[in-house]
């Protein structure tokens, strides 16, 4: 949508600078007006893809999450196991079945 400056401004320029000469100062600022609009919208939008890409998780990172519980829940489970054999001497034949040691 172009911008536009209103007809009674426009008279006013006229008035001053001649038709020619308000006709120039107008579209000049029709360009920096748009121009601004323009870059304006643009940094905007960056902000805001910036601001949505930092608030969800991507795919590698919830990867690399997903070994680190695992790792912690391999080290609970054999966490587990060693008190277990520790408190109960069947426990520690079982084990010492399961391994047919």
């Amino acid at each position: 949508m172009p911008v536009t400056i209103p007809i009674e401004a426009y008279e006013e320029l006229e008035k001053g600078l001649g038709k020619e000469g308000a006709r120039k100062v107008v579209k000049a600022l029709e360009s920096v007006i748009s121009d601004t609009t323009e870059y304006k919208w643009k940094v905007t939008k960056d902000e805001l893809l910036d601001g949505i890409s930092k608030e969800f998780v991507t795919k590698g990172l919830f990867e690399a999450e997903l070994k680190r519980v695992e790792m912690k829940l391999n080290f609970l489970i054999i966490l587990m196991i060693i008190a277990l054999t520790l408190m109960n001497p069947v426990m520690a034949e079982i084990i010492k079945g399961l391994l047919k040691l």
